[in-house]
Formats: C-alpha cells, structure tokens, sequence
C-alpha cells in the first residue's frame, strides 16, 4: 500500500511539472493580430503550391477558436472567395526570424469594410459580422495562451474618396489605442500597408498614411511598390501577397529590436541598445566613448565592421546577478563573442586587464578551428576554452540566433535558440582546475568577480547584434534552475 501511494504522488509531482511546462510553452507563443480588409484577408489563388505552404512554428486561430497549423486561406471572412493572404508568409518569415518561439496568426479581416465598420458595435450587412467587436473576442482568447507581439493592418480601399480619407488618420488613431489598451501594450508595434500602387484613389488613403509614423508611436508603414493585382484590378495576386506578408515582417521587426513589451517591463527587462546611439549604454574598452570607428548602426542593428578598428566595447554599468538575451548574426567564418563578469584582473605579472569569462560566437560550419566538430570547447556557447556546449542547434551564418545567459550567484547557463546547451559554477574546484589548464591561468581569480561588464568582442569580422536586453536577478538559483528547466522542455 505504502509503495502504490508512493508511486501516486511522483506520477501527480511529475504531471505538475509536465502542465507548467506546457502552460510555460503557451505563453511562448507570439501572437500576431491581422485585421482589416479583403487584401489582409487574402484573395490571391490558391494554386498547388500555396496548398502546401506551411511551417510547423506557425499556427492560426481557425473559426471555432482552436490553434491549428497555418494554411491558405488564413482568414475565413468570405468562405467562398478567401485566399492567398500576406499572414502565413508574414508567420513563416517571422518563425525564421524567431527560431525559439511559435508564432500565433489572429485573423480578423473582413472583406469590402471601411474603417468606420472598425469600432465598438458597428455591424457590416454584406458579411453579417461586427468587424471589431468579432475581432476583440478572438483577440481575448489568442491572449489566453500566449503574448500578442504585433497588429497588422492593411485597409482603406473602402475609404479612397475625398470625404472619408480627410479623416481616415483619426480614425485610424483612435483604433490604434484601442487595440493596444485592448492589449494592455500602449506601446504595442503596429504595422500598416500602403494600398496598391494601380489604382489612383488608393493614392488618397496612402498619403494619409504617411502621416503616421510620426503621429503615433511605434508604427511602421511598408510599400506596395511593384505588387499586382490578379486581373480584378483591386486584390493582390497570391506571389503579391506573399511578398507584402515578408514586408510586413521586415516592418514588425524594425519595430521590436529594441522594444519591451508592458510584461517584460514588469519582468525587469532593459534595454541595453535603443537602436539609434549605442553610446547611451555602451562604451570602448579603451576610453569613456564609444568607438568612432569599427562599429556603425545600420536598421536599427548594431554592426560590427571587419577589421578591427573599434576593439572591443562594455557596458558602462557593471552586473551581479542578470539574465543577458541577445540576436546575433555571424559573417561566413566570423568569430566574436561575449564576455561577462569582465572586471579587472591582476596577471601574475602585476598587470591588470579587464577580462572575464566568455560565451563564445564563431562560425561552427566553415571557421577552421571548429568546423566538422572539432574544438567544441571553443565552438559557438561554449565558455571558451573551459567547457563545451550540448545538444545546440544553430542556424548558419547570415540568419539569426539568439544568445543567452543566466548567471546567478556561482552558477551559470548558456542558452542558444532557446535550449539550454552549458551549466557550470564559477569557482568551483572543476572550474578552478580547468583555468589551470589554459592561458586564463595568469589571471588571479579568474571569472570569479562578484560583478563586471558585459563585452562584445572585436575579433577583426563583421557581426550583427539586435534586440540586447538584460535584467537584474535575485540571488535565487533554486527558483531560477526551476524556471530553466522549464523553459527547457519548450
């Protein structure tokens, strides 16, 4: 009897643990809001090749309100006509873009409606629905398994005349707050599309939208430029469609490289680049300025240019306990990499240097020293020349990856994409014991500073870094392992 009761409660303890795990996997997911009209619906062909079209990170909220894998036509607004639309492309780049995470679609378009339909109440005859107030309820039950990321908005061909557009900017402002209040983000990215290029009214509402960027915070407008029509003059055709759904994800990403939402801020999360002037957080190794040269901003990225002309860059303030997240992206056969608790180190010489431990960034398929599986102690999340990584997997050079590391008290993880591939203590007698064995040796107490810098390594090849942020964490290993190993079954 005692052993049966026994086994009971392991079964219950690991069936708790399994439903966090899963509750934790929900709330990874990344919603995304479509709305407007019938080009967000979607009205291009869906020929053989469209039918296939599907990534297994990319789900939609299908009519009754389950998530299933995203297919053509995502929108249901007009069964009998609805068609290649820009949100699976939309999903399918911003999955590529995201390599950790699910990306959730929300459609909400309905076909033919002007934006006056896009308010509390309005009711649309032609489709029998209440555009927003349909919209609200789905958006409410996305939010229940996941976080919304985004709204994408394409609309206006019902509202190109002279008398709607002069007051189609408000109306498109008014929505906008209500969404994002509706979110509980009033800083959530949104993203709008420019009308068709082949018709001349469209012309009205894309001046106004124009206007937006600098009237509402954190939106983005992407060109129509060169997309057509499927012969009806007015809807896009399918290869059109796609190609808005990949500017559409170019413009959501511009806008979340350095943006937290309302529950990261709440988490603790900050940002260390804001996109525009890395001088704020950042500074050379060499002095209290940041490098004039070797590194550069370009969309919103910052760029490591080959060469070695910047050297190497920390932060200004110095971290204890943190969690670091950051995108990184490698020139073929590029080397870089970060260091943390960089702090100044007496060698046995009497010297200082600032140093510290490092998560190391290098090309794993094509640089020499680790191509084809050799020197996994060096190879990309490994702490360089210490210990190597397990069970990475990472995307090849020019596509992002993310980095993380979790450092709390002693202990320490690497993270790539996602899984956690290193854990070790600092201090510890094996940690001691591998120093002793490289050129760290020289250092006393290496890696083993309380606090210090976080550095991104000039290694003479080019590198991107984006969406750098940080936060701070209680000395609470126990809680953190558990969040980890959470996190680790996704």
């Amino acid at each position: 009897m005692k052993k049966k009761v026994t086994i009971f409660y392991f079964q219950l303890f690991f069936g708790c643990l399994l439903f966090q795990a899963f509750a934790q996997q929900d709330k990874e997911k990344h919603i995304y809001i479509l709305m407007g009209q019938s080009n967000m619906a979607g009205r291009g062909k869906v020929t053989g090749q469209y039918a296939k079209q599907q990534h297994s990170r990319v789900k939609m909220l299908d009519q009754s309100g389950k998530w299933i894998v995203a297919r053509h036509p995502v929108h249901f607004d007009k069964p009998k006509v609805a068609g290649v639309g820009p949100g699976l492309a939309f999903g399918i780049a911003m999955a590529k873009a995201n390599p950790h995470a699910t990306i959730g679609l929300v459609p909400c378009a309905v076909g033919g409606t002007p934006i006056a339909k896009w308010e509390p109440g309005a009711y649309d005859s032609a489709t029998e629905t209440h555009p927003y107030d349909d919209a609200e309820q789905r958006i409410r039950k996305a939010m229940e398994t996941g976080t919304v990321k985004g709204i994408l908005w394409h609309q206006g061909e019902g509202d190109s005349n002279e008398e709607s557009a002069k007051v189609y900017l408000s109306n498109l402002q008014k929505l906008i707050y209500r969404v994002r209040k509706l979110v509980g983000d009033p800083e959530l990215p949104f993203v709008a599309g420019q009308l068709a290029r082949y018709r001349d009214n469209y012309q009205l509402v894309n001046s106004e939208l124009g206007k937006l960027e600098g009237t509402v915070s954190n939106t983005a407008i992407v060109s129509s430029e060169g997309l057509w029509h499927k012969g009806d003059g007015t809807h896009f055709d399918s290869p059109s469609a796609s190609e808005l759904g990949r500017r559409f994800a170019q413009g959501m990403l511009h806008l979340q490289h350095n943006y937290l939402t309302e529950k990261e801020k709440v988490e603790g999360w900050e940002l260390l680049f804001d996109g525009k002037d890395p001088n704020i957080r950042w500074r050379s190794i060499r002095d209290d300025k940041f490098p004039k040269e070797g590194w550069a901003v370009k969309n919103n990225t910052l760029v490591l240019l080959p060469g070695r002309k910047g050297g190497d860059i920390i932060t200004r303030e110095q971290f204890a306990n943190f969690e670091l997240v950051l995108d990184y992206k490698l020139a073929d056969s590029a080397n870089t990499g970060i260091k943390y608790f960089v702090s100044e180190l007496k060698n046995v010489k009497g010297k200082t240097a600032l140093n510290g431990p490092e998560f190391q960034l290098i090309d794993d398929f094509k640089h020499e020293t680790v191509k084809d599986g050799k020197s996994p102690e060096t190879s990309t999340g490994s702490l360089y020349l210490l210990y190597a990584p397990n069970n990475k997997t990472l995307n090849e050079p020019g596509e992002w990856n993310e980095a993380r590391i979790i450092a709390n008290g002693k202990n320490v993880e690497h993270w790539i994409n996602g899984k956690k591939v290193l854990v070790y203590e600092r201090g510890s007698e094996e940690f001691r014991r591998l120093v002793d064995q490289t050129k760290f040796k020289e250092y006393e107490n290496y890696g083993e500073a309380s606090a210090g810098y976080i550095l991104l390594q000039d290694h003479h090849d080019k590198a991107y870094f984006r969406r750098i942020k940080i936060r701070r964490l209680t000395n609470s290993p126990k809680g953190d392992s558990l969040r980890a190993e959470i996190m680790d079954l996704n």
